[in-house]
């Protein structure tokens, strides 16, 4: 073992590669700075003293001039993002060519090799991750170490930080590496369930599909970034045209040196002659997913079972049972995995940030419609992006999205065609799904009907808000974690002018969403106290949000008292009624009226 003990000063010409089966570098900001922390106490203690990281677990057959990092490849990717902002050159690079390269992920190791030779410009691609631990590394350096010990502390690090090279047998196949990556798990390496699943399910397919299907997780696990990118100043048809060739074609874009640079090979015949402005737009980088990637590998689960399972992520393992002892539909979940994923990044609403702090949403779906440089069309898509965010925030995960990615893999993959109308089919699914009992009492009511109420204000703005009002409403956004609020209180504060019986109190117009931290703040305060604040809201002489449309229409009131709920309750219900085709719920929710 002595011989095989490194440092970043003595690695000599070994080379490394993470190979396929192997997660991408997953380290956080505490990870990363409690790594350092660790090395500047031991070189505050004795600047001699050696610092061990570990044991890297590795692989070499006879074809490569590489070890395949089996396990460690987390610590040696921090020791490279350490490399790269200390200035080690002869740890990075071994005659010009890069210490640490990856194995099909061309992408990230293009994005290494570009920070390790101190590129001002990065090209497109930027792994988040490595990114933001160098900026971490960087910040620890800068905030925590004095000027006059800085590069003694760099030397400490290259010098002193010590990790074993252990090397299994040659001739292990790709299977085997595999079995030998699960029993780290079972060892205790901690290895989280979505992880132990890849193993699980890869073990079990032949050599031929071994390969493909780890290109094919490898490929979606990453949420956060999409796999078929809007590239800057690509105009939206090109954008959508490329990924509808994907949808049909999703085997082919595992070939491409990067998918997100995917060219469609449409012809020319095939994309057809428009009259249409073409329309551009960069798009935004700080984006994410609405699902993790253990709630995405749930809800493909379910389309390829086609039966009820469980989607508590917490029991992703025991979730999986069924498909690990039914062989041959594991390679069509690996197949499904990735057309369900092209569908997703294309159909599906993502978060965005503009200013790092209040979360909106985008959507990279576009119809012919929205080619059109009008309001009608932008109505069309901003109708989409806010009854999908209702769904999100009111309605669990797999309960929407199931249905809807079993059309859209009908619509657009096994039977295609052009006329697909989405925001009417979720209107119809989501009105199917509550054509039955409803009920508004409180205690018992579901939130989703105050959701529900704000989407179709929204969409009726220009009728039911004016000047400032509207404003809001036109940029209203849904979110969650949302707690219903009395809005004449059930215990009010001091002499308050109105007071309702429990049969009026408890009545939907009376009653509003709002965040819980404003219901706590406000939860008993006279109607007076709450409409000044919402006023000032409106106003933009305070900070916040406006929560609710509902609670919009609400303030505008004078004052609140028994008349005033009732006329409220009775709009409020005939925009519900309004929403609904199917008659006996409009004659339900009718009853709810005051007379």
């Amino acid at each position: 073992m002595e011989n095989n003990k490194l440092t970043p000063a003595t690695i000599g010409k070994h080379k490394f590669t993470i190979p396929l089966y192997q997660r991408l570098f997953e380290w956080e900001e505490d990870q990363v700075n409690q790594l350092l922390n660790d090395l500047l106490q031991s070189y505050i203690e004795d600047e001699e003293q050696p610092y061990y990281i570990g044991v890297l677990t590795v692989f070499k057959d006879e074809f490569q001039d590489r070890f395949s990092l089996v396990d460690g490849q987390q610590r040696f990717t921090v020791l490279m993002l350490m490399g790269i902002v200390m200035g080690w050159e002869d740890f990075l690079f071994i005659n010009g060519e890069l210490r640490l390269t990856f194995f099909a992920r061309k992408n990230d190791e293009e994005y290494l090799q570009s920070r390790a030779s101190n590129k001002d410009k990065l090209e497109s691609y930027n792994n988040r991750k490595m990114e933001a631990a160098i900026s971490t590394i960087t910040s620890f350096l800068e905030k925590n170490v004095e000027d006059d010990r800085l590069e003694p502390f760099k030397e400490y690090i290259k010098q002193k930080t010590i990790f074993f090279i252990s090397e299994l047998p040659v001739g292990y196949t790709a299977t085997e590496l595999n079995r030998y990556f699960e029993a780290m798990n079972e060892a205790g390496k901690g290895l989280e369930n979505h992880e132990i699943l890849k193993v699980k399910l890869l073990k079990k397919l032949n050599e031929e599909d071994f390969e493909q299907c780890t290109k094919v997780w490898n490929a979606v696990s990453q949420m956060d970034n999409c796999l078929i990118r809007q590239k800057e100043k690509e105009s939206i048809p090109d954008y959508k045209n490329r990924n509808i060739h994907a949808f049909k074609n999703s085997k082919s874009i595992l070939d491409e040196k990067d998918l997100n640079t995917h060219e469609s090979k449409n012809s020319i015949k095939e994309i057809g002659a428009s009259n249409n402005k073409p329309q551009y737009k960069v798009r935004n980088r700080d984006e994410g997913s609405i699902l993790d990637f253990q709630e995405f590998l749930l809800i493909v689960l379910g389309l390829t079972l086609k039966n009820n399972i469980g989607f508590d992520k917490n029991k992703l393992l025991k979730n999986f049972e069924e498909l690990e002892n039914n062989q041959d539909e594991i390679k069509p979940f690996f197949e499904n995995l990735l057309k369900y994923r092209l569908l997703f990044d294309y159909f599906i609403i993502r978060t965005t940030s503009l200013d790092g702090r209040t979360t909106t949403y985008t959507l990279n779906y576009s119809d012919d419609k929205d080619q059109l440089e009008s309001n009608d069309a932008d109505h069309s898509k901003q109708a989409l992006i806010h009854y999908q965010s209702m769904l999100y925030v009111s309605t669990s995960y797999h309960i929407w999205l199931i249905p809807l990615m079993q059309e859209l893999k009908k619509v657009f993959i096994d039977e295609p065609e052009n006329n697909f109308e989405f925001l009417k089919f979720l209107k119809e699914w989501d009105n199917c799904r509550h054509a039955s009992e409803i009920d508004l009492k409180y205690g018992s009511i579901n939130r989703y009907w105050f959701w529900r109420l704000d989407y179709y204000l929204w969409e009726r703005r220009e009728e039911f808000f004016k000047d400032k009002t509207k404003e809001i409403a036109n940029h209203y956004v849904f979110r969650p974690n949302r707690s219903i609020e009395h809005i004449a209180p059930q215990t009010p504060k001091g002499e308050s002018k109105i007071i309702l019986n429990d049969e009026m109190l408890h009545k939907f117009g009376n009653l509003a969403m709002i965040s819980s931290g404003q219901n706590s703040s406000l939860q008993n305060e006279a109607y007076e106290i709450k409409k000044a604040h919402v006023d000032s809201c409106v106003n933009g002489s305070v900070g916040g949000s406006i929560e609710s449309l509902k609670l919009l229409r609400i303030f505008e009131f004078e004052t609140w008292n028994e008349d005033n709920v009732k006329t409220h309750q009775n709009e409020m219900m005939d925009v519900l009624v309004n929403s609904f085709y199917d008659e006996s719920m409009k004659k339900k929710l009718n009853e709810l009226k005051f007379t």
